[in-house]
């Protein structure tokens, strides 16, 4: 089998002198600001090397996993937007998070792989032809080729740009996409980048089979997950058992109960029981309380 293509960056550099607009978020919002902007190039720099997507999902989730509010997080990245931090139109065209300095610092570091994936309409700096004495042959924004010698028949090394482009209808080995349904509540996009979409019957189903679980809040936190974790994302298969697999976590682990709404109404008619019988035995009564 082969190995997976490699993506992201395993470290990143930090510089000691920090320019002034990473020093105006630390004066705006403290070293708290500061920390958030180091912990969006972690992501950035780890996941997909040069960018990462900025939906409301993903935002709730990094909120989540470092410990702070949604408001104070959108408030310091729209703050780095703002300050030129990261690129303005490429966030509001795209809804992503990159700049010049991030790419060319990804693009410089991966220079001795043996492919370097780039989506073309995420591009800010030119993705120059190299010599191929220095390992690196041709940029392609259309297609994802591969020069192989006549002679010798050895893969030369080379840039590889993906645009995401959907194949020519007259190539014989086209893929047909899914056909997005006319009705459904919310798609999971899948470790191929085409989508599974959960249907309004599906959510039905999975509310009669975990009645403890805010079942739509639950796939919407999915959707969010998949879109931040690009090397954890499910096939077509498997993408089920992973609906099924968070649900049943989230059932054991009290569903709504955790957030105030108390679903078990045994705890209840056990103390009403031992009302009408004129004791409330000592156990029962710890439950309650």
């Amino acid at each position: 089998m082969a190995r997976p293509t490699k993506t992201g960056m395993d470290y990143f550099p930090l510089v000691c002198n920090v320019d002034d607009k990473i020093k105006l978020i630390q004066a705006e919002f403290g070293l708290t600001g500061f920390a958030l902007v180091v912990k969006l190039f972690q992501k950035i720099y780890g996941e997909r090397g040069y960018y990462c997507e900025w939906t409301r999902d993903v935002a709730l989730l990094f909120s989540q996993e470092n410990g702070l509010g949604y408001s104070v997080v959108s408030e310091i990245v729209n703050a780095t937007v703002r300050r030129g931090i990261f690129d303005k139109d490429k966030f509001e065209k795209y809804g992503i998070l990159t700049s010049r300095r991030i790419q060319q610092t990804y693009y410089d570091a991966c220079q001795r792989r043996k492919n370097i994936f780039f989506n073309s309409d995420y591009l800010l700096i030119s993705v120059t032809q190299k010599n191929e004495s220095d390992n690196i042959n041709s940029v392609n924004d259309n297609i994802n080729s591969k020069i192989v010698s006549n002679n010798t028949q050895s893969k030369v090394n080379q840039i590889k740009v993906n645009k995401n482009k959907e194949c020519s209808s007259s190539s014989p080995v086209a893929k047909a996409t899914p056909k997005e349904p006319e009705s459904y509540f919310i798609k999971l996009i899948l470790n191929d980048n085409s989508y599974y979409y959960v249907i309004d019957e599906e959510v039905k189903e999975y509310k009669s089979l975990y009645p403890n679980v805010n079942v739509e809040q639950q796939l919407r936190n999915m959707a969010g997950w998949l879109n931040a974790n690009q090397r954890k994302r499910k096939t077509k298969r498997g993408i089920k058992r992973f609906i099924n697999s968070w649900l049943s976590k989230e059932q054991d682990r009290g569903g709504y109960s955790r957030y105030g709404q108390n679903t078990n109404t045994s705890r209840n008619t056990t103390v009403r029981s031992s009302e009408n019988q004129g004791t409330v035995p000592p156990r029962n009564i710890e439950q309650v309380f």
